[in-house]
């Protein structure tokens, strides 16, 4: 539907030429995640299988809650995992995880027969929470696409790095595989996980590369720092490269864009210099993800519920998603209080 050949993205740019159309990049990354090598996957089945098991029905879900009293466990339920849901996967492992000392005392956890699977949970939740912390830091709001794609750009530095200490048998950036190699005799990798766990990394490097290309933004480094010294005035548009000297010299302006966020700055100058100030909207303006249309549905469903579903929501939705600050005391004075009988 929203296809930039021959959907809404190609009758949008035949109105207004200068459009641009841009991929959600939570759902771009929710995408480049899902990759698995199989002994891994098997794992994640297991977990779910488990998970599934225990919560299908009230009669397991008590026994397990009071199984895990009798045992001090530090949780009494396990967490669904939903495919819809970006964050479930990481939190459903991290709560498997957690309760992995339950293994051999019940059925429950029959199905991690594998020799390596505690090291392989671990590693599990780890990637996954490493994931999980990057999917958060692409959602809110202020968020441009500078922001994100150096966001993206430290993961996909990360997952080189990790490669490279994995490769060398350091796992310390992964708190919960180290916990698990401590606890073992040898403390040391085992070289058939070594080499899942480096197909695995390599394997989301190729899926980040392929999902999120080099951003190569032509006004990029205008609207990022106008005031760099290593940016070369040739590479602007000729007819803005005249307009571009004014704001570079301006040190009230430079002074404006320390002091404020990046789009507040380029706001500010907009009656100053107009010209180079829309170009550099153009860019910051584009919506990089879906999250404010998404907490939008959210706050929708929490308004509007199968007790209130005549609600006209309008109204309560203009509060609700509204940045303005509401003058509670500027409008109780303008009203009379109730007078005594």
């Amino acid at each position: 539907m929203l296809r930039s050949k021959s959907g809404f993205q190609k009758r949008v740019k035949e109105v207004a030429p200068n459009a641009k159309g841009i991929h959600c990049m939570i759902q771009r990354f929710a995408l480049a995640s899902k990759t698995l090598p199989d002994e891994l996957c098997k794992i994640l089945e297991a977990v779910v299988k488990c998970v599934n098991f225990v919560k299908a029905g009230d009669l397991n879900s008590r026994f397990f809650q009071n199984f895990c009293r009798d045992m001090d466990s530090k949780h009494k339920a396990l967490l669904f995992y939903s495919k819809v849901r970006w964050l479930s996967m990481g939190n459903v492992v991290n709560r498997v995880f957690e309760l992995r000392e339950l293994h051999g005392k019940d059925d429950l956890l029959s199905q991690f027969n594998e020799v390596l699977w505690e090291p392989r949970l671990a590693y599990l939740a780890d990637i996954f929470e490493q994931l999980n912390r990057l999917n958060l830091k692409l959602q809110g709001k202020d968020r441009n696409v500078f922001y994100l794609m150096d966001c993206l750009r430290a993961f996909l530095a990360k997952l080189q790095n990790w490669q490279r200490k994995i490769n060398a048998g350091n796992v310390a950036m992964f708190e919960n595989l180290s916990t698990v190699l401590d606890e073992n005799e040898d403390h040391l990798l085992d070289p058939s996980l070594k080499t899942e766990i480096t197909q695995h990394l390599k394997s989301l490097e190729n899926e980040f590369k392929k999902y999120f290309p080099e951003f190569e933004e032509k006004d990029g480094k205008l609207v990022r720092n106008p005031f760099s010294s290593t940016l070369d005035i040739a590479t602007i548009h000729n007819d803005v490269q005249d307009k571009f000297l004014d704001p570079k010299n301006d040190s009230a302006a430079k002074d404006v864009y320390e002091e404020r966020s990046l789009t507040v700055f380029w706001c500010s100058m907009y009656q100053s210099y107009l010209k180079v100030s829309e170009i550099a909207l153009r860019v910051l303006l584009s919506f990089s993800t879906t999250y404010l249309c998404e907490s939008g549905f959210s706050t929708l469903l929490h308004i509007k519920s199968k007790s209130r579903n005549r609600l006209d929501v309008d109204p309560n939705m203009r509060c609700a998603l509204s940045v303005t600050l509401p003058r509670n005391s500027h409008l109780t004075e303008r009203k009379q209080c109730q007078p005594s009988h």
